[in-house]
């Protein structure tokens, strides 16, 4: 492939992974503007090596298996899942709330674990889920410890989104928001992604640096503020230290 149409398969690979139920192949090509033919061609090189599938019914093409594979193996080698994993376990059964770890990638804070009891409270999160690490708990611990400047060029040219009634929209309040984080060992989401969902996250260590974060997630009528005072924040902090010690 050129060097364009490889551009151009990954543009098509970004719009399906951020349409799950599918698009149809004019669809892709009026979204991304590309022509037909380019699109069709590229929809037909990644389909027999299962990148992409093609509904019967519906002629919708979506995301194919390949890519579970791919990020299974990716996850499998994630020493700090491996490490962390029994420690989520643990946290989740003390806390009966939904226990997350996650890591950060160009400003987006990926979810590669996650413990929850089923009918508690439904998230959309799920392994490999990613977002703007502005607007949840666990991504602000994951910005803190940057530097400024970094922070700065980092959202100087990409738009604050607004998720929840209580989502930052300003770089200078983020860095504020991130002094306190530092100070105090542990961020807080009080409907800042979800309405109606808080969450509390700490940082997990390795070699001095921050390398992944540890969180909890639950509604706001199980986790108050004054729970997460009293109890849930101590909690959190204390397992991802554990987890910690055990980095190298």
């Amino acid at each position: 492939m050129k060097l364009g149409s490889i551009e151009k398969t990954i543009q098509v690979i970004d719009l399906l992974s951020n349409n799950p139920h599918g698009l149809r192949l004019s669809e892709i090509s009026s979204m991304l503007n590309i022509h037909p033919s380019s699109t069709h061609h590229i929809l037909r090189t990644l389909l027999p090596h299962d990148y992409v599938s093609q509904d019967g019914d519906s002629k919708k093409y979506s995301l194919g298996f390949r890519f579970v594979e791919i990020g299974s193996r990716m996850l499998g080698n994630l020493d700090i899942r491996k490490i962390a994993g029994r420690y989520l376990r643990e946290l989740h059964e003390n806390c009966g709330e939904a226990v997350h770890l996650a890591i950060l990638r160009d400003g987006h804070v990926i979810y590669i674990d996650k413990t929850e009891k089923p009918g508690r409270l439904s998230l959309a999160t799920y392994i490999g889920f990613s977002t703007d690490a502005y607007a949840a708990a666990g991504g602000k611990v994951l910005l803190s410890e940057l530097p400024r400047e970094d922070i700065m060029a980092m959202y100087r040219e990409r738009p604050f989104r607004v998720f929840g009634k209580n989502t930052i929209t300003d770089v200078h309040r983020l860095l504020e928001e991130l002094e306190k984080v530092r100070n105090q060992g542990y961020a807080i989401d009080d409907e800042e992604y979800y309405e109606g969902v808080r969450c509390v996250a700490a940082p997990i260590r390795a070699g001095g640096r921050i390398v992944a974060s540890l969180s909890i997630t639950g509604s706001i009528f199980r986790m108050t503020m004054k729970r997460i005072d009293r109890e849930l924040k101590d909690l959190v902090m204390r397992k991802a230290e554990e987890i910690s010690s055990e980095m190298k």
